[in-house]
């Protein structure tokens, strides 16, 4: 569990008619959110940026500003982060009844306890309102995962980015899963409200954009 996992968050901003505008999109299921994920193997972070934006908004031409930093481990100590897509099993056994749902490369995971070489997690996944509340459960995981598809370091780099492309104010796209993604542009001013712990990665950055 000692490798670090790399994630990237994109901060687009424009500025049209002396305002300025940050690119977010509504996520069918999980509220407003910054384009972000993360690092593929063998991916360095500016690629990952790029490729986030694209996949998130639809957006080919955008360029790196500024890198505004990273948070050194996201993570709490009640947490992990899958490593590597998983299955999920109801025993620490390999032959045990799996999840039907595998969980993927980046999720983060409350770790419950350890048992030789499995890791007992927790894993919840809500959907949200247009007030970014909880509404309902999507996916209730509680089992047991190898401890070597799990990490305890989740490092997070934020970049300001810039675009050449002429968009709509708001427009929609369909998601490698299938989701309909809305992106849009929001005034920066006032703070846009998105989802946490979202809301924290754009106050870190807030005064740099």
């Amino acid at each position: 569990m000692s490798e670090i996992i790399q994630k990237v968050t994109a901060f687009v901003v424009r500025e049209r008619n002396g305002i300025t505008e940050l690119l977010v999109f509504k996520h069918p299921t999980a509220g407003i959110q910054i384009p972000a994920g993360t690092v593929e193997k063998g991916e360095d972070i500016e690629t990952a940026v790029h490729r986030e934006v694209y996949e998130e908004t639809g957006l080919q031409f955008v360029e790196i500003e500024n890198y505004l930093g990273c948070f050194e481990n996201e993570l709490e100590n009640n947490q992990r982060i899958i490593a590597e897509t998983t299955q999920v099993y109801i025993d620490p056994d390999l032959t045990a009844i799996p999840y039907k749902r595998k969980l993927t490369k980046g999720l983060t995971v409350d770790y419950l306890s350890i048992q030789d070489d499995f890791t007992h997690i927790s894993y919840i996944e809500y959907a949200y309102d247009k007030f970014h509340k909880p509404i309902h459960i999507d996916t209730n995981i509680t089992g047991w995962i190898l401890n070597e598809k799990l990490s305890a370091q989740k490092k997070r780099h934020f970049f300001h980015l810039s675009t050449r492309e002429e968009t709509e104010d708001a427009w929609e796209l369909k998601s490698d899963l299938g989701h309909i993604f809305k992106p849009y542009w929001t005034p920066l001013s006032p703070k846009p409200q998105i989802i946490p712990p979202q809301d924290k990665w754009l106050d870190f950055v807030y005064k740099k954009l």
